[in-house]
């Protein structure tokens, strides 16, 4: 059963990435962007939420929503200020959206944070393994990667532009400064302590495949 979700993510994903890469469906894929998001983590969160016993499920849903919540928040600041990634507008590809954000970009936030995370457990050392500053640092500089990658692909999809065409540095600072705090709150909430499902770690890769055949688009 496991095979069959982890071959079902990429076969999604991948399928999505290629569509792109040949120019069809680019209508549907559009209409379907922003559904898409929320489903991932409505999935991933269903798979994260089953590991966790009883008594700590309420805690996971707490944080979770924080997450959610939270980066929402951030982002609506972001766009309206232009002082904490820089000077950005979301398109019109996610949508619906309120006072100019997608309501989906606070699931995109959550499932980045937990699959960054989960490739972290994987492959921190021991060394780093029992330290949640240096893991939470490991899963930022994890989903800044992951960021580098997005950014082209993102404008190509009409996700957001960036009003001076150049992705500032202070953006990247940020996702690294935002995602260290959401990490140390999972890990000194100890939810990040358990080992989270292999589905989870699979599901930053077949993010990286679909994106990166976004960019390979000219």
């Amino acid at each position: 059963m496991k095979k069959v979700k982890i071959s079902a993510l990429y076969l999604l994903l991948g399928a999505g990435g290629l569509w792109h890469l040949l120019g069809i469906f680019q209508d549907i894929m559009r209409v379907l962007a922003s559904p898409i998001m929320f489903g991932l983590s409505v999935w991933l969160f269903y798979e994260c939420w089953r590991i966790y016993p009883p008594h700590e499920r309420q805690k996971f849903v707490i944080v979770s929503i924080g997450v959610i919540v939270g980066s929402f928040g951030i982002e609506w600041l972001g766009v309206r200020t232009g002082e904490i990634f820089g000077a950005y507008v979301y398109g019109q590809t996610l949508r619906p959206s309120v006072g100019g954000v997608p309501i989906s970009i606070g699931c995109a936030w959550f499932v980045m944070l937990i699959a960054s995370t989960a490739v972290a457990q994987k492959i921190a050392p021991k060394s780093l393994a029992g330290n949640p500053f240096k893991l939470a640092f490991l899963v930022a500089a994890l989903m800044v990667c992951f960021d580098l990658l997005m950014e082209p692909a993102a404008v190509k999809l009409d996700y957001w532009t960036w009003l001076d065409n150049r992705v500032p540095l202070q953006n990247y600072l940020m996702w690294f400064g935002l995602s260290f705090i959401f990490a140390i709150i999972g890990l000194q909430t100890g939810l990040f302590r358990r080992q989270l499902p292999k589905i989870v770690v699979h599901a930053y890769s077949a993010q990286l495949i679909y994106f990166g055949l976004v960019v390979l688009k000219t």
